[in-house]
């Protein structure tokens, strides 16, 4: 039980100290000002800066993600242009932690690494140690969020180094040392952690007040895991007397306030057993929570009064407040508060012999331990496949500016050999031209072979892209036919079985006949085996994989029809040839998207699909008499049409828009079929 909140720390720390940065932070900018600077500046490092700000600001705070790239890397391309290496190093640091926020790790790896190797070019050496120590710190915060702690560990000694050399304060100190002490408990070795929260003691009186708190936070794991219950009192009494420090803020003291009721409760239950005082410590934290409105920690804490008044044979109350945990939880996606709820759940109503809510909640909890397993899978296929890519990425490069290095080294001795025949040659005159001649044309060359090589990193950065956008596409596609299978073979076969019983049921027994209770489970259950079939049927259509694309539209566009809400036709031309079977489930999957979206948004009457092949091009057209929308909406960019326009990426295509108000929306895309 006392788990619990040693993960809480964790995360705390990381968010807290693992992440820093010299950039905005998360309160309100100035905008206009910035971008009065911006327009008014001569390009020089105000104005890099002001584009750099404004750019974190719209991309970290506002969401403005496509606008706040864009000026980010012109922000970039500046600091480059004026060799304002402290800018370069801004800029880089901002990108690798949106990327970061975005759980995207390939490219977040890449920017923190290109910030580590850049740092060295910063003139100021104490500068220069900050920004390598950060970068190390922000990579070791990745791998410690892929549950790597080696790897972690081993960045935060290399940080650690750094920080030593640059006769830090005790605050820093501290920071580093309560990290790799958290990391060595993470790897279940306690001796090496207590040796690093040794080192951090002496230090928690200079400190700030939360760095004593997480000290002791690291020292009550370690107590638990030896069992000591005296030693378990004394940490939290001692992070109790911690809260009187007028430096916290409240929001700091309310957070502790709710970790340190949770520390009590279980302290209570598990050491001393004392469940009227564990029940009391809880209630604190749930009307604190409920306080604070931290529907998070509320529904936490209505599981863990749930369990305990559970084992204290008081189910109806346990009852009551795991119903509202499961439900609340549930409802914010708080997945693994809503797993132990059901779970709970499920237990109690077995024992109280309520077999049907037992099911459903068991059922339930079956179902959330699977969706945290596969997210969890997913994470952390998604985290090695970035690592493997990054790596092999790598690699390819350092070869590249291997060779560029070695060209260049034979490059400057033949020079130097010239340069010493021109001196000791000076009358020959004609026979130094000679030489000059032949030296400028390999230049030349050598100049032409390093763009070359340049194009070629370029390439191998794109193809990088390409390739993880395939791994991510053909991950849902994998995704998408297993659960069809599993719903046809599964739950379809059981549908059919339960309908082919009731049948026969119906035959023997007369009088179910005029039953109409019967006779309406019998529609229903025939109802749901045609629902899960037609399910199935959407995510992995046979007609797309047997007959091909026209025919597989053309039933998608018949079963909308049949709806009555949308008429919706098709045309095509010159698709008698199908086309690869990966090209036509993209293709399928962007046609499906869109109608959706008409379905849902436009509220039209009409759609057309036009396909349109000549020779090798595709054209697709798919046009609506809906509403339409503003163009110039920065909400545009939904996450339906970031899906179409990720896939017709994928498949090197171009994508057009055009929609006006109360007129409708046209969807142009063009494909070159020899280059799918």
């Amino acid at each position: 039980m006392l788990k619990i909140f040693h993960f809480k720390i964790c995360i705390s720390i990381f968010s807290s100290f693992l992440l820093l940065s010299f950039q905005t932070n998360a309160q309100q900018v100035n905008v206009d000002s910035l971008k009065t600077v911006i327009r008014t500046s001569k390009v020089d490092s105000t104005k890099m800066l002001a584009m750099r700000k404004l750019a974190s600001y719209q991309i970290l705070h506002q969401g403005e993600d496509e606008e706040g790239l864009a000026l980010l890397n012109k922000a970039e391309a500046i600091a480059r242009k004026i060799n304002f290496q402290k800018g370069i190093c801004e800029v880089l640091l901002t990108k690798g932690n949106y990327y970061f926020r975005k759980n995207d790790w390939a490219n977040s790896i890449k920017y923190f690494r290109e910030l580590e190797n850049q740092a060295p070019s910063i003139p100021d050496e104490t500068l220069k140690k900050l920004v390598k120590m950060k970068a190390l710190n922000n990579l070791a915060g990745i791998y410690s969020k892929n549950a790597d702690y080696t790897t972690a560990l081993d960045y935060y000694f290399k940080s650690r180094a750094l920080l030593e050399k640059m006769k830090p304060d005790d605050n820093a100190k501290c920071i580093i040392y309560v990290n790799i002490a958290s990391h060595y408990s993470m790897l279940k070795q306690p001796k090496k952690a207590a040796e690093y929260l040794d080192l951090c003691y002496p230090l928690l009186k200079s400190s700030k007040p939360y760095l004593t708190y997480l000290y002791w936070s690291q020292r009550m794991d370690l107590a638990h895991e030896k069992g000591n219950a005296s030693l378990v009192k004394a940490t939290i009494d001692s992070l109790e007397n911690n809260l009187s420090d007028t430096s916290l803020s409240d929001y700091q003291k309310d957070d502790y306030k709710l970790v340190l009721y949770d520390m009590k409760a279980q302290y209570e239950q598990t050491y001393l057993k004392n469940i009227p005082a564990a029940l009391n410590a809880y209630q604190q934290k749930l009307k604190l929570a409920l306080d604070l409105n931290n529907n998070a920690e509320i529904y936490q804490t209505m599981c863990q009064l749930g369990e305990v008044y559970s084992k204290n044979k008081q189910n109806a109350i346990a009852t009551k407040y795991l119903q509202n945990a499961y439900q609340g939880a549930k409802k914010d996606s708080i997945n693994q508060v809503a797993y132990s709820a059901a779970k709970l759940l499920g237990q109690i109503y077995q024992s109280q012999s309520s077999y049907d809510s037992a099911y459903y909640y068991t059922q339930a909890a079956a179902d959330l331990n699977e969706n945290i397993t596969s997210q969890q899978n997913m994470e952390q296929l998604n985290f090695l496949e970035a690592g493997y890519q990054n790596e092999k990425k790598e690699k390819t490069i350092a070869q590249l500016k291997l060779s560029e290095a070695e060209a260049q080294l034979t490059a400057t001795k033949k020079n130097r050999l010239l340069l010493a025949v021109g001196i000791s040659a000076a009358a020959l005159i004609l026979v130094f031209g000679f030489a000059y001649r032949n030296n400028h044309q390999k230049r030349i060359i050598a100049e032409k072979d390093k763009a070359l090589q340049s194009e070629q990193v370029k390439f191998l950065e794109r193809q990088q892209q390409v390739v993880s956008l395939q791994s991510m596409l053909n991950g849902q596609e994998t995704e998408r036919t297993r659960i069809a299978k599993d719903l046809h073979d599964g739950l379809g076969g059981l549908f059919s079985t339960i309908k082919m019983q009731l049948s026969t049921l119906k035959h023997e027994e007369k009088t179910l006949e005029n039953n109409e209770l019967f006779q309406k489970s019998y529609v229903l259950v025939d109802s749901a085996a045609v629902e899960v079939r037609r399910i199935a049927h959407n995510m992995m259509p046979e007609v797309l994989i047997k007959i091909g694309l026209i025919p597989a539209v053309q039933e998608l566009c018949n079963s909308i029809n049949a709806g009555k809400l949308i008429d919706v036709s098709m045309q095509h031309y010159g698709m008698e040839e199908r086309l690869n079977p990966s090209t036509e489930m993209m293709l399928f999957r962007i046609i499906q998207e869109l109608l959706n979206n008409i379905i849902k948004h436009a509220y039209a009457s009409k759609a057309i699909i036009q396909f349109n092949r000549e020779d090798e091009r595709l054209s697709i057209t798919v046009e609506d008499n809906g509403r339409g929308f503003d163009m110039s909406d920065n909400n545009l960019n939904t996450a339906g049409l970031e899906s179409v326009r990720s896939r017709v990426n994928y498949l090197k295509g171009k994508l057009a828009i055009d929609s006006e108000q109360e007129i409708g929306t046209t969807v142009l895309m063009d494909f070159l079929l020899n280059k799918q």
